[in-house]
């Protein structure tokens, strides 16, 4: 959630004016090109929406069986596509073999569907943000970031420490940020 909401900043017009210039005449990168990297943010997302999921529900099926022993990956990862009707023209995002980390242990396992929550989370604090008088550098929407959500780390149930920033849950509303990690900047180039 951390790093995906950081990524947010990295379009604002405060750091595209103060990084995106040439490297030797500080001239700043023209406005059209700066829309056209913004427009590209929703490029192919429904491609990726469908990889992304056929990924996480394998791993939730892969999680809710009474004795995973015996399954043979390539052949249980084939059948539960099929019988999901996965598109054969796509791919899964990650194969089982690349759920290391799912896998890993207290530390960072989680089930895969974890990413796509994780980006439900990320564009309604985005909007937390986009909504404030500040914009993304709102120094009260900053406090309370900082406050409830980055540094008690685990100390607050995460469902509380995200309404104690926000003031509600979450709209759960997935991709409504323009696409499945993308966010729609309503600044100076739309």
């Amino acid at each position: 959630f951390q790093s995906l909401l950081l990524e947010r900043w990295l379009l604002t017009d405060e750091v595209v004016d103060r990084f995106l210039v040439h490297h030797e005449t500080g001239e700043p990168i023209p406005d059209a090109l700066v829309a056209r990297i913004r427009n590209a943010a929703t490029f192919n997302q429904g491609f990726a929406t469908t990889e992304y999921l056929a990924s996480s529900l394998i791993d939730m099926k892969l999680h809710t069986l009474d004795d995973p022993s015996e399954v043979d990956p390539d052949a249980f990862e084939r059948e539960t596509l099929a019988e999901l009707g996965m598109p054969s023209e796509l791919v899964m995002r990650h194969r089982t073999p690349h759920f290391g980390h799912v896998f890993s242990g207290e530390g960072y396992a989680t089930g895969y569907y974890g990413y796509l929550w994780a980006d439900v989370l990320t564009s309604d604090a985005a909007e937390a943000f986009a909504e404030a008088p500040g914009g993304f550098y709102d120094p009260e929407v900053a406090g309370r970031l900082v406050r409830y959500l980055f540094a008690p780390r685990n100390a607050i149930d995460p469902a509380e420490a995200y309404r104690l920033f926000r003031g509600r849950d979450s709209g759960r509303r997935f991709g409504r940020g323009g696409g499945l990690f993308g966010f729609q900047f309503k600044q100076r180039f739309q």
